[in-house]
C-alpha cells in the first residue's frame, strides 16, 4: 500500500509538473529546463529544479540566473573522475573573469543524473535560488534573466567543486517565462528522465518545450516561445546591448577615422566643413550610444557602472566634445594668419589619443558583454585594419610634406597645396 501511495505521488508530480526549456541553436544536444513547484510559486520562496543536459565531449556547460556574468548565480557541470557522472559547481560571478566557488549554495543532484551513451545530465534541487549575494529572482517573472555556457574540449574527470575552469567557448542571454515552468509538487520533475535519454522530461509533461526566448546570437529550442520569430526573439536589454554596439563601432571605427583622413585625402572647396560635419555626426552617435551605455550598466540586475569600460566611455565621450571647439580656434586663427597653430597641434593629437582609446574600449565593452572570442577577435582584427590604414596614411603624409616644400598635408598622391590656392576652400588648412 505505502509503494502504491508513492507510486501515486511520483506519478502526479509528473503529470503535473510543468517544465520550460530552453536549446541554444547551434549546440546541439545541449538544453536547459526549470521547473517552479507550486508552493514555491506561491510563497515567493523555496524550492525550484533545473536540468542541464549535453553532450559528455564537452568539457563543461553551464547554466546561470542573471541577464550577463557578473552577478550572476552560475552552476557548472562536468565529467567526475570515474566518467559515468557530473560534478556539479555552483559559483558566483563577479566580472570576466572564472567565477568563484559558492560555498552557500544549497543544491543537490538528484534523481537521473548521470552520464549515458554520450550524454551527461545533472538534475539539480536548489534551496536558495530565490535570492543570492546581492540579487534575487521572482518565481513568476514571465521574462526571468538566465544565461549559459560550454566549453569545447576533453572532458575534466574531477570531483573537486573549486577545479579551474578554461573560458567558455561559446555562451549568450535567454529568458524563461517562469509562469510556464509552474506546476506539480516539490518530488523530482525529471523522473520520468535518465542520462541515456535527458530530453525525455519533455515527454513526461507535454507543456514543459514552452517558456523560454533567446538572447543575441542564440535560438530557442523546439517549442520555445520568442518575440515574434520562430527562432526566438531578442528581449529588450539584447536589443540595447546590439544598438548601443552598432553605434559605437560606427563611430569609432568608421566615421571618426574617416573624417580625419579626409582633409589628407581629398582637397576640395568646403573640406573643412565636410570633416567637421562627419566628426559631428560621429559626436552624435557617440552620445547616443553612451546613453544606452549608461541606461545598461545602471539596470538593477547587474550593475555595471563602476567597471572599467564604462567608465572609460564616460571619459572619452566628455574628451571629445573640446575637439570642435580646438579645431574651431584654429580655423579663426588660421584665416588671420594662414599658418598652423598650437591650437591645429593639440586638435589632431588630442582628437586622435581620445578617438584609440575609444576603440580600445570598445574591446573591453565586448568582454563586459561576455561576448564570443570569435566576436572579441573579429572586433580587434578590424579595428586593427582601421587605425594602421589611418596612422599609415598620416606617416606616409607627413614624409611627403618635408620631402616637399610648400605641400602642408594635402592629397596623399602628390597635389601640391600651399600654392596661391588655399581659398578655394583653404585646403591649406590641414586639421590633420
Amino acid at each position: 500500500m505505502t509503494s502504491f501511495i508513492l507510486a501515486a505521488m511520483a506519478f502526479a508530480s509528473i503529470t503535473f509538473a510543468q517544465l520550460a526549456t530552453y536549446s541554444p541553436q547551434g549546440e546541439n544536444g545541449v538544453s536547459y529546463s526549470v521547473n517552479v513547484p507550486d508552493a514555491s510559486a506561491s510563497s515567493g520562496k523555496g524550492d525550484i529544479f533545473f536540468q542541464i543536459t549535453a553532450p559528455s565531449s564537452l568539457q563543461w556547460v553551464g547554466l546561470g540566473q542573471g541577464g550577463a556574468m557578473t552577478g550572476a548565480n552560475i552552476f557548472i557541470i562536468y565529467s567526475d573522475a570515474s566518467g559515468t557522472n557530473v560534478t556539479l559547481s555552483p559559483r558566483l560571478g563577479k566580472g570576466n573573469f572564472e567565477p568563484d566557488y559558492d560555498s552557500e549554495a544549497q543544491v543537490t543532484l538528484i534523481d537521473g543524473t548521470g552520464i549515458a551513451n554520450g550524454k551527461m545530465t545533472a538534475n539539480v534541487r536548489c534551496a536558495n535560488c530565490v535570492s543570492w549575494t546581492g540579487e534575487s529572482m521572482s518565481l513568476t517573472d514571465a521574462k526571468s534573466n538566465w544565461i549559459w555556457a560550454v566549453k569545447e574540449g576533453s572532458p575534466i574527470g574531477s570531483n573537486s567543486q573549486t577545479q579551474d575552469l578554461q573560458q567558455h567557448t561559446n555562451m549568450d542571454s535567454f529568458s524563461f517565462d517562469l509562469t510556464k515552468a509552474r506546476g506539480g509538487s516539490t518530488l523530482n520533475p525529471f523522473q520520468a528522465s535518465s542520462p541515456a535519454s535527458p530530453s525525455s522530461s519533455s515527454s513526461a509533461s507535454p507543456p514543459s518545450s514552452t517558456g523560454a526566448s533567446g538572447g543575441s546570437g542564440a535560438g530557442a529550442g523546439e517549442g520555445s516561445s520568442g518575440g515574434g520569430s520562430e527562432g526566438g526573439g531578442k528581449s529588450a536589454t539584447d536589443k540595447q546591448d546590439l544598438a548601443h554596439g552598432i553605434l559605437m563601432a560606427v563611430a569609432f571605427l568608421i566615421l571618426f577615422p574617416f573624417g580625419a583622413l579626409s582633409v589628407r585625402l581629398f582637397s576640395f572647396p568646403g573640406l573643412v566643413w565636410v570633416h567637421a560635419g562627419i566628426q559631428v555626426f560621429a559626436y552624435i552617435l557617440a552620445i547616443a550610444g553612451l546613453g544606452i551605455g549608461v541606461v545598461l550598466a545602471t539596470r538593477k540586475s547587474h550593475y555595471q557602472l563602476t567597471q572599467a569600460h564604462p567608465i572609460i566611455g564616460m571619459l572619452v565621450v566628455a574628451l571629445l566634445f573640446f575637439q570642435p571647439i580646438l579645431g574651431l580656434i584654429h580655423h579663426q586663427l588660421y584665416k588671420k594668419h594662414h599658418a598652423r597653430t598650437f591650437w591645429i597641434t593639440g586638435h589632431i593629437w588630442f582628437g586622435r589619443a581620445v578617438v584609440v582609446l575609444g576603440a580600445i574600449n570598445g574591446g573591453l565593452g565586448l568582454q563586459l558583454a561576455d561576448n564570443s572570442m570569435k566576436d572579441e577577435i573579429a572586433y580587434g582584427v578590424v579595428a586593427g585594419v582601421v587605425y594602421v590604414a589611418w596612422f599609415a596614411v598620416v606617416v606616409v603624409g607627413a614624409f611627403r610634406s618635408k620631402a616637399s616644400e610648400g605641400e602642408t598635408g594635402g592629397k596623399l598622391m602628390g597635389t601640391n597645396r600651399g600654392n596661391g590656392h588655399e581659398k578655394r576652400g583653404s585646403p591649406g588648412e590641414s586639421f590633420q
